[in-house]
């Protein structure tokens, strides 16, 4: 697979970053601090993180799942709504509980469309 690439895409006071290839742990830290620039430099309040294309150079633990969600929550707390969307075999839940208790409106989804009707609902 080919080294990991970002590319932004803007809608209606929202922002899309879709990823494809290989990805560490670091680079997924790196994803939450480049949506929470980009958002709170455009004034934007709804961000959707793609990442159906991505897959993962080492094994996600609990733990790493937990702190990257909390990370999360706080590079974020400034969105109203937040989606992630991971290939099936990826989901696990932990990230995104993580992220809601910390305060932050985020939620996984396995299907695109899902994650994009979400976002732009009122």
């Amino acid at each position: 697979m080919a080294p990991l690439t970002f590319t932004l895409h803007y809608g209606p006071g929202q922002l899309m970053v879709e990823a494809h290839g290989l990805a560490t742990l670091a680079d997924l830290y790196g994803l939450a601090d480049l949506v929470a620039t980009v958002c709170a430099k455009q004034g934007w309040r709804r961000a959707g993180m793609n990442l159906l294309g991505v897959e993962h150079t080492q094994a996600i633990s609990f733990t790493d799942h937990l702190q990257l969600g909390a990370y999360i929550a706080e590079r974020l707390a400034h969105l109203e709504r937040v989606a992630s969307i991971v290939p099936q075999r990826y989901r696990t839940g932990t990230s995104e509980k993580a992220a809601q208790k910390a305060g932050l409106q985020l939620r996984t989804f396995t299907v695109l469309e899902e994650a994009t009707a979400w976002l732009a609902a009122p």
